[in-house]
């Protein structure tokens, strides 16, 4: 990633260091939701915690918390932010987006109640550059009125200059559109975009500023809608299109391709009546988002061949094909961060940071519409993700030669890191499918290219409490029909809340894991639960360490039975 992270707990301090806790839905226990469980607190006047820039920078990223108003819909406040000693900055604050309550409720109201959740936000801001080893500091002074500060962390990174328009892009400020006037410019980045279609000119340029879009030319619409085009700005830092109605659309053909801007939304609960995603629809063929920055959004990104989980059009047969999620950034969330759905194939989802998102950070659902083809050929690597609140960082429902590599999960609160899972309507895994599609394309469904994998993976603090259940931070389940061919290898399982590896009833087959080490797990290294049925499930130098309560545990199941679920040794250490 392009900035580096520093962790309040680590820093200098005159506040108090609150954690570790895993208690989830507990105001008291606000730092659950930290990234590594720890934060600091700054409550009177004069608190602090400051670092020091270990390379030159000049934009900073504060993970924050700051109490809900009274009625619920929060407040805002100031923070000052100091550079070598001096007050630069009283950087704004708001918790108008964060402090939800009802616990596991999964459209989560506002207003103030029994278990509150989701209690952190974001704040950014570009600074003058500084050197190596400058003190970056936060401190509470008598201005910055909150009742409390919890800081998690910050993010420190140098932003390169904005950039300019290419030539053959047309700006939206040719069509009405003003920057930074707090006026409505929904219509005329509409009018940009539908003028460049009817040219079928090369793109729209978002040049840099706020613009703000709460209101579009249908007035029944809810997404600007965007085909076999460019959208393009100046920078992630720089071009922002902010509001209520801040959200794309790319339909029919596809080719589209979004980049350098970030869309700043205005969700402050899930509401899946709502279709407030940053990205929507079917994505066609070779279409692309690369350097975009979504928050305060239901969804990052949501595809599908008839959008069938959006509860508003557009609805579009058109199959998403060949797309390319790369070098984004998808954060504070209340629902999915991207969710590849409806015969997603050969698309691609690399080097994207997720944090704070209230289901699935990265999710390939297999979704079993009609005339659908199940998720093919999709590939999910070098991804890094903190923090989901509701759901996993990473899933793969149902399809055939799905990929994740190479990524990161650390914390989550709920639900496990990682969820293989015949789930949610979905279509069977691997060789289950039938051997024709609705699409035909080649290469023809064989053995040779069925494995759903999981390779190079690290999960850290995964696992919580949800639906009942103990969830273990790896979970393999088979609640509406089996589990076929999987690998899981070259993966670390750290300091899981319950179980490290969970397999999870049903008929799971063809299985492997290779070079699985577990340690540190809250229960047993490995547990298995509602009698999973396991045929070919072998274990290959997989390791248990440190694990509370024992090796492996089958929960109302013999020891016979657990025996008889995997093939091979699991090493002890």
């Amino acid at each position: 990633m392009p900035w580096i992270e520093f962790q309040a707990e680590n820093g200098m301090t005159n506040g108090k260091v609150i954690g570790p806790s895993r208690e989830r839905y507990n105001a008291d226990h606000i730092e659950a939701e930290a990234i590594g469980r720890k934060a600091v607190r700054l409550e009177k006047s004069g608190d602090y915690v400051a670092f020091k820039a270990t390379e030159v920078a000049n934009s900073l990223v504060v993970r924050f918390s700051i109490p809900d108003a009274p009625a619920g819909g929060g407040i805002d406040a100031t923070i000052g932010v100091y550079v070598a000693g001096k007050r630069v900055k009283s950087l704004a604050l708001t918790s108008r987006y964060s402090w939800v309550y009802g616990g596991e409720t999964l459209n989560t109201p506002n207003e103030p109640g029994a278990q509150p959740h989701a209690f952190f936000d974001e704040a950014r801001t570009l600074l003058t550059e500084f050197p190596a080893g400058t003190e970056i500091k936060l401190q509470r002074d008598a201005q910055d009125t909150a009742a409390f500060y919890i800081i998690d962390l910050i993010d420190l990174e140098k932003v390169a200059p904005a950039l300019t328009k290419p030539e053959g892009l047309e700006s939206i400020t040719d069509y009405g559109a003003v920057a930074d006037d707090n006026i409505d410019d929904g219509v005329a980045i509409q009018k940009a975009i539908d003028a460049v279609a009817t040219k079928k000119g090369k793109g729209v340029w978002v040049p840099a500023g706020t613009f703000l879009v709460n209101t579009l030319a249908d007035p029944k619409g809810w997404f600007l809608n965007v085909s076999g085009m460019e959208f393009r700005g100046a920078g992630m830092w720089y071009s922002n299109i902010k509001g209520k109605r801040a959200s794309f659309a790319c339909v029919n053909a596809g080719g589209c391709k979004f980049s350098n801007f970030s869309i700043l939304g205005e969700v402050d609960r899930r509401d899946d009546n709502s279709p407030m995603n940053g990205f929507d629809g079917s994505f066609g063929k070779n279409s692309s988002i690369e350097s975009v920055w979504v928050e305060h959004q239901k969804v990052g990104f949501w595809c599908g061949s008839d959008n069938a989980a959006s509860a508003m059009p557009p609805k579009d047969r058109s199959q998403t094909d060949g797309l390319v999620i790369r070098n984004s950034r998808f954060r504070n969330l209340y629902a999915d961060g991207v969710n590849l759905d409806n015969g997603a194939v050969n698309s691609l989802v690399e080097h994207n940071h997720f944090r704070n998102t209230g289901d699935d950070a990265v999710a390939v659902w297999s979704y079993k519409g009609a005339n659908d083809d199940p998720d093919e050929g999709n590939v999910l690597r070098n991804n890094t993700v903190q923090f989901t609140w509701r759901a996993n960082c990473f899933a793969i429902y149902g399809g055939l030669n799905n990929r994740i590599e190479d990524s990161v999960c650390e914390d989550v609160l709920a639900y496990p890191g990682i969820m293989i899972g015949n789930l949610f309507n979905a279509h069977p895994f691997g060789s289950d499918n039938p051997a024709t599609r609705a699409i035909p394309r080649n290469p023809p469904i064989s053995a040779n290219n069925v494995v759903t994998q999981i390779k190079n993976m690290t999960v850290i603090r995964g696992g919580g409490f949800f639906f009942n259940t103990e969830q273990g931070a790896i979970k393999i389940t088979a609640e509406q029909g089996g589990v076929t061919d999987i690998l899981i290898e070259n993966v670390d399982v750290v300091d899981s809340l319950y179980s490290g590896l969970h397999f999870n009833t049903g008929n799971q087959k063809n299985i492997k894991l290779k070079n699985v080490n577990v340690k540190g797990s809250g229960t047993y290294g490995i547990q298995l639960d509602n009698n999973p049925l396991g045929t070919n499930v072998v274990f290959e130098a997989v390791s248990v360490l440190e694990s509370k309560m024992g090796t492996i545990y089958g929960k109302g199941i013999s020891a016979e039975a657990v025996r008889k679920f995997y093939q091979g040794d699991i090493v002890d250490k």
